[in-house]
């Protein structure tokens, strides 16, 4: 028996017991099917290491207990067997990673600096961030634009870039005030990017806040687009950040803000993790100055 027969044999053994047939000369085995036949001992699942597949012949068509074995060892294995099997799987049976379609700019996009401020729509544009406290350093700094045509017309373009400088995403703000659709953002998954990461010094403090408003105004700031952090932001922080992290959500997320204190204050990161808690009439816009009043300790 070849190594990596054993090795597969010794991982079954450990999901779905000992075998019921057993055709060694074929490497054939038939188990009982975890989800159809566990307790029938009739071996209806059956499992050709040669090909890397399996079929129950009770309930393949139902439950979908058929195809790839991989597909078998990941639904019901543990995290050390997918790992081991990744190794020994047939590369023609291994999932094929989905392209991801290049994000471009919008169309009609202009960045304030390469616009003359006569035209009307780049006046609307600016006026808009100038009553929202933002400077031209701001916008200079943080490649912010505005679209005068296309599906994002009328709207301000603040862009993300990740560490090499590619566009992973852009939030599309109405300058309207009065328009009912406020933000309307790429189709991209905001939760498999992190904002603003070209920018991010991950040996300084770090703020996390919500919006991406809000992290124009607080230095070194990652807005996670919401009130909740993705996978992809807390993992990277645990692994990348060598400074201390302060949460500052809006005064209306509290509770979300203790949560993910809580959270992310452990291993590596214990101790290091700081939080701001603002008051009724502050937003993040408002502590561009001495922000020590607004920590909270949590000890």
């Amino acid at each position: 028996m070849s190594d990596d027969k054993e090795i597969l044999l010794n991982i079954l053994y450990e999901i779905l017991g000992k075998p019921e047939k057993v055709y060694d000369s074929k490497s054939q085995y038939g188990y009982n099917c975890p989800e159809c036949g566990l307790d029938e001992k009739k071996g209806n699942l059956e499992i050709s290491l040669e090909k890397h597949l399996f079929h129950c012949w009770a309930c393949g068509g139902i439950n979908n207990m058929q195809g790839s074995l991989g597909k078998l060892i990941f639904k019901y294995g543990t995290k050390q067997q997918k790992k081991i099997y990744n190794l020994l799987q047939p590369e023609q049976h291994k999932p094929k990673e989905k392209q991801k379609d290049k994000l471009d700019t919008p169309e009609g996009f202009t960045l304030f600096k390469d616009s003359s401020f006569v035209y009307p729509v780049r006046r609307q544009a600016y006026n808009y961030l100038k009553q929202r406290g933002i400077t031209d350093e701001i916008i200079d700094k943080f490649n912010i634009g505005f679209c005068d045509k296309g599906k994002y017309s009328g709207r301000i373009i603040i862009p993300s870039y990740n560490s090499k400088n590619h566009l992973n995403y852009f939030i599309a703000r109405s300058w309207d005030l009065k328009t009912k659709v406020k933000y309307k953002n790429p189709e991209s998954s905001k939760d498999e990017i992190i904002f603003f990461e070209n920018l991010i010094d991950w040996f300084k403090p770090i703020f996390i806040v919500e919006g991406v408003f809000d992290g124009l105004f607080l230095p070194n700031s990652i807005p996670m687009l919401g009130k909740h952090m993705s996978v992809l932001l807390f993992d990277t922080l645990y692994e990348k950040a060598l400074n201390t992290i302060t949460i500052c959500l809006d005064n209306d997320a509290w509770a979300d803000a203790v949560k993910l204190y809580h959270q992310l204050n452990g291993g590596r990161l214990y101790g290091k993790i700081k939080i701001i808690k603002l008051t009724d009439n502050k937003d993040v816009a408002d502590l561009c100055g001495d922000i020590s009043d607004f920590y909270v300790d949590m000890r």
